[in-house]
């Protein structure tokens, strides 16, 4: 298989692009009227309904990540100037139609009581700029600035769940953009019952919108329900109720204070562990280090195969295209490789068969497992057959090259 690293523009790759964006636009709207309707039929139990949407989910996402990717190479590209524009909707909104999948997914999980607990070091201000980050990166409305105010009595090196913690900051902010009106959005975080060991803190997000009526707030809470607004960005109705939920696992509530025509805020509280010592943080991924590597990517799906040969030949690395676990085994055997990416869902063969049948003749290759899977969950299993490290789909550019990284110069990702 051949692989170009650069994609010319023409009249029928966006069409085509446009055409498959429909398609995939119209079975998602179905899937939320599915979703929203599920509730009145218990034919089948929770857990199969589960299975069944995060398998939907899962190959939702892999055209749509496609798109995004594509989209995004031919930005980078030198498109003409008649073209950026539809370039960029279309980005944005199959970025967006990724995070419609992602929220309605983790509310069921919610729902099922399915989502696991995350403990885990990380430093306060540098989430929060992260968090910033994508919330500005993913802004439709242009203008709009957000404020950050970190109270300095704060510990910087917590104990806590992150990854929840994100999620909360990046709906609320993404919420108060939606309805600020424009104005300027603040981030403010307040320090509460702060020892050497502990720290309870408070954030808060406020908006300068035309402010919510005291009979509206119980309903925005409700999934898919939306107010009216003049701003007619996206939005699903998901990201209120998904922060309910999320808080009632984290044993919090979201508390709502409004004035008409000044705005709103919402806060929450959360407590975390103080830790003494600093968070090793990663340092920016230097791609040279793992230039020239011969990587066997195994995929029987030909667009994510064609995704990640693509990125990685973006930065040098020699990648061989294989299509199932029993051809990845034959490879192996007779040609040597410095990492292999594995799927792990794949017919006659799996992932994980596969890796077990390499590991019984070749236990120093690095194997990262690609998935849809929580790495909570399913990490320890995936490391007793042989892994080296797992990488979550859809990944970015950045977190591929993290992981090569790693598992190049430590042997373990995780």
């Amino acid at each position: 298989m051949i692989l170009s690293a650069n994609i010319s523009i023409t009249p029928f790759l966006l069409s085509l692009i446009f055409g498959v964006f429909g398609i995939l636009c119209i079975v998602i709207v179905c899937l939320l009227v599915i979703n929203k309707k599920e509730k009145h039929h218990n034919a089948l139990k929770t857990n199969e309904i589960l299975a069944y949407n995060t398998h939907l989910s899962h190959e939702l996402r892999t055209p749509l990540h496609a798109v995004t990717v594509i989209s995004k190479s031919l930005l980078e590209n030198a498109p003409k100037a008649s073209q950026i524009e539809d370039l960029q909707i279309l980005e944005r909104a199959s970025n967006y139609l990724v995070k419609l999948i992602n929220d309605s997914l983790l509310l069921k999980k919610v729902d099922a009581k399915k989502l696991g607990q995350h403990q885990e070091s990380f430093e306060l201000d540098s989430l929060v700029y992260l968090v910033s980050k994508t919330v500005k990166k993913q802004l439709t409305t242009k203008g709009t600035e957000i404020a950050i105010n970190i109270d300095p009595k704060i510990p910087n090196h917590l104990n806590g769940d992150p990854v929840k913690l994100t999620q909360l900051l990046i709906n609320l902010l993404n919420n108060a953009v939606k309805f600020g009106e424009k104005k300027p959005v603040l981030l403010k975080l307040e320090g509460r019952k702060i020892t050497n060991k502990s720290c309870e803190i408070s954030f808060k997000v406020l908006d300068q919108g035309k402010g919510i009526l005291k009979e509206d707030q119980r309903e925005i809470l409700k999934h898919f329900h939306q107010l009216e607004s003049k701003n007619k960005s996206f939005g699903s109705g998901l990201g209120l109720p998904i922060v309910v939920a999320l808080l009632k696992t984290l044993n919090s509530q979201l508390i709502i204070k409004s004035q008409i025509n000044k705005g709103s805020e919402f806060s929450f509280s959360l407590g975390f562990k103080v830790n003494s010592a600093a968070v090793k943080l990663p340092q920016k991924i230097n791609t040279a280090l793992i230039e020239n590597l011969s990587v066997l990517v195994v995929d029987d799906n030909l667009i994510n195969q064609m995704l990640t040969i693509k990125t990685l030949e973006k930065i040098g690395i020699k990648a061989m295209p294989c299509h199932s676990g029993s051809e990845a085994v034959q490879w192996v055997a007779s040609k040597s490789f410095d990492l292999i990416l594995m799927d792990l869902y794949m017919p006659v063969m799996t992932g994980q068969e596969a890796t077990k049948e390499i590991r019984k003749t070749n236990t120093s290759i690095p194997i990262v497992a690609l998935t849809a899977l929580e790495k909570d969950n399913h990490w320890k299993e995936l490391a007793q057959i042989g892994f080296s490290a797992m990488l979550h789909k859809p990944y970015e550019e950045d977190e591929l090259y993290q992981v090569i990284l790693l598992t190049q110069t430590s042997g373990k990702a995780l």
